[in-house]
């Protein structure tokens, strides 16, 4: 088990551990439009929110409710390629 996850660490530059909580951290990001709260928390994959409010923090520097209000205050933001012009 430790050879794979040197391996792995070596091809991909994260571990294991880390990729995954990298992809529940963005799994939750997607559903933070349409969930909030412990609800929130248990859809995205964490055990309970506090779980989740400490893993957000350590990945992004924010709790999940300082980045929903963070998206918010940015809106919708569309490069000018991906608009066409």
């Amino acid at each position: 088990a430790r050879q794979v996850e040197r391996r792995f660490h070596a091809a991909v530059g994260l571990s294991p551990k880390v990729l995954c909580r990298i992809a529940r951290l963005q799994h939750a990001v997607e559903l933070s439009r349409e969930l909030e709260g412990a609800e929130w928390a248990l859809a995205a994959g964490y055990y309970d929110q506090a779980h989740q409010v400490r893993e957000f923090r350590a990945l992004t520097g924010l709790t999940p409710g300082a980045y929903v209000r963070e998206q918010a205050e940015v809106g919708f933001v569309q490069s000018p390629e991906a608009a066409g012009a």
